[in-house]
């Protein structure tokens, strides 16, 4: 019994990557490769396999997961003092899925009435279709992560709520709002705001527009999915509408104008996870598409500070300002699950006092014994339940708010003065 009771849970626990099966290859000879957790994988095309099918690879379980960055017991204030780009720790997925593919999202307090996101994390099985998807990416896109959770939460929080009805009034009489979400994976931040958005008054607002973007037809198919199942707002806002895109950072997204389309508001999570070669290209298509008078909104999970913080500061050479989000700090819903209070330039460097007194002050539980967040091991993290692991992941969740200076020329406002 006790071995089948094992069996069962590391099947619960189980974390998948899929594969499609692309053309003009030879099953039982031919193998597929991948990246995952840093590591280039292979595995060989089964013999009964067709173009088109999609490989469901289990790839690790969520205990396995936390240990599989390092075997060394060191803490977390000595991982954070690291430098090499592929030493980053990866992430428990922190999820509740209602079925196998499915991850439910509840959405803050501030909407009308309770709405759950029902997110496929993998495109459904069509065995008459014959499309080929391009898959881009390293499989991080198939599921939604705490600081997307975290960010979803705030936007339809009453906090976020308020905070965007603000921003609506400071949009210059703009008739028609454009959003835009980076790094969307299945559309978990996007999609809350489009929930948010619908339901603000703005009777002077004529249109909303929402448009999420990733790379890979198969991430932006799986992204058309879910806004069909969750933006469904019952005809009551007629004039919001969220669409799906590819774009690859650095590149301008492709409209029918000659110049790149400007948005109001530029939404992201957990995009600085993978490496600082991938800062720039952000940020260029930030800067592209950045009203002169919008509002950025990243949510970041910090896993490398010191090589992290290079994108906050290339961010100020471009004369876009990161601030601490006051609104969400001072929130009490998200007071006790994220109570950093670090600006960027602060977070994790060794030379702040008052960083390492957030670690050394700051305790989370593991088991029965409650320990500091300085003094957290990978053995720690393995022992963490489901629970402790989400407490342990949103101690290092900060929400950032960004515009550009009021140095920048053509500049309408001070994004300081305002936040």
């Amino acid at each position: 019994m006790s071995n089948q009771s094992n069996d069962d849970d590391d099947a619960s626990n189980a974390i998948y990557i899929n594969l499609t099966v692309p053309p003009n290859v030879e099953p039982g000879v031919d193998s597929l490769t991948f990246e995952y957790n840093g590591n280039e994988m292979e595995i060989l095309i089964p013999e009964d396999s067709v173009a088109g099918d999609v490989l469901r690879i289990q790839v690790g379980n969520s205990s396995s997961h936390r240990r599989d960055a390092a075997t060394k017991s060191s803490s977390l204030m000595d991982e954070l003092n690291g430098l090499e780009d592929d030493d980053v720790n990866d992430t428990k997925l922190v999820q509740n899925n209602v079925r196998e593919g499915v991850a439910t999202v509840t959405l803050g307090e501030g909407l009308k009435s309770t709405v759950t996101l029902q997110l496929l994390e993998e495109l459904p099985k069509n065995g008459s279709s014959s499309t080929v998807f391009d898959r881009e990416g390293d499989g991080t896109a198939n599921c939604p992560w705490p600081s997307g959770i975290v960010l979803a939460q705030s936007l339809t929080s009453k906090m976020g709520i308020e905070y965007l009805t603000n921003m609506l009034k400071h949009s210059d009489g703009d008739q028609s709002i454009d959003c835009m979400e980076l790094g969307s994976g299945l559309g978990t931040c996007g999609i809350a705001l489009a929930h948010a958005l619908a339901s603000i008054e703005t009777p002077s607002i004529t249109s909303y527009q929402i448009v999420l973007t990733d790379r890979g037809d198969e991430t932006i198919a799986l992204l058309r999915e879910n806004i069909d199942r969750n933006c469904t707002f019952g005809g009551a806002n007629k004039k919001l509408s969220v669409t799906p895109h590819p774009l690859t950072w650095g590149n301008e997204l492709l409209t029918d104008c000659s110049a790149p389309k400007k948005f109001n508001c530029i939404i992201g999570s957990d995009l600085l996870y993978n490496s600082r070669e991938s800062y720039e290209p952000l940020l260029n298509t930030i800067q592209q598409h950045l009203h002169p008078d919008g509002t950025v909104i990243l949510s970041v999970r910090w896993r490398k500070p010191e090589l992290e913080r290079e994108f906050f500061r290339k961010a100020e050479k471009l004369g876009i300002i990161f601030v601490n989000w006051k609104e969400f700090e001072e929130c009490e819903s998200f007071k006790g699950r994220c109570p950093a209070r670090l600006n960027w330039s602060e977070y994790g460097s060794p030379e702040c006092e008052c960083s390492n007194e957030y670690f050394l002050k700051t305790n989370v539980s593991v088991g029965n014994v409650t320990k500091s967040l300085a003094a957290i091991t990978e053995d720690d993290m393995e022992c963490m339940n489901d629970e402790e692991y989400a407490s342990f992941e949103e101690k290092q969740i900060q929400i950032y708010v960004a515009g550009y200076s009021a140095k920048k020329k053509g500049r309408k406002r001070d994004f300081d003065r305002i936040n």
